[in-house]
């Protein structure tokens, strides 16, 4: 029987969020941009590789509007997840300072939930450009993973990871 997880993307509005759940699910990229309004959910199963093997996953994901952090709608969204996907634009200057402002907000509500951060647009930077994220690392543990929703670069692993951390700490 397959476990059902809510996960969370949180990020500023136009960083990826949508794009990566729809190359996620869908293996798809759309160049038209609409931004979430409230919040998508989505429902999705995959096989996550654990220490005990392959495990199916059912993750109910919530794309969550890109807004100010802390506003309460967006703290009623993210009650009860078992984890987030902390986006980030890591074309922006800014990137790390946003992210661990979600991130911060995320622990607030939900101490000790796993975090996995994701660097995404990382196709618009050379490799040696992008953003190495320590300082989310130092901050908050985890892990930082360079995707890009274009080419799909990481976005199964970046899933995979969060899933696979849920299902060790059994959240």
């Amino acid at each position: 029987m397959a476990a059902g997880k809510k996960l969370c993307l949180v990020g500023d509005f136009s960083v990826g969020k949508t794009s990566l759940i729809r190359r996620y699910i869908h293996d798809d990229f759309s160049l038209n941009y609409h931004a979430t309004v409230g919040v998508q959910v989505h429902e999705y199963q995959d096989q996550v590789d654990t220490k005990e093997g392959l495990q199916s996953f059912k993750q109910v994901i919530w794309d969550i509007e890109g807004s100010k952090f802390g506003e309460a709608l967006v703290t009623n969204y993210i009650l009860g997840a078992a984890g987030a996907l902390v986006v980030g634009d890591a074309t922006r200057s800014d990137v790390v300072t946003t992210m661990i402002s979600h991130a911060r907000h995320f622990l607030g509500i939900l101490p000790g939930r796993p975090i996995v951060f994701a660097m995404n647009k990382c196709d618009l930077l050379q490799v040696e450009d992008r953003p190495n994220g320590e300082e989310l690392i130092d901050t908050f543990g985890g892990e930082v993973v360079h995707t890009s929703a274009l080419t799909g670069e990481s976005v199964k692993v970046l899933f995979h990871r969060l899933c696979k951390r849920v299902i060790e700490i059994g959240a």
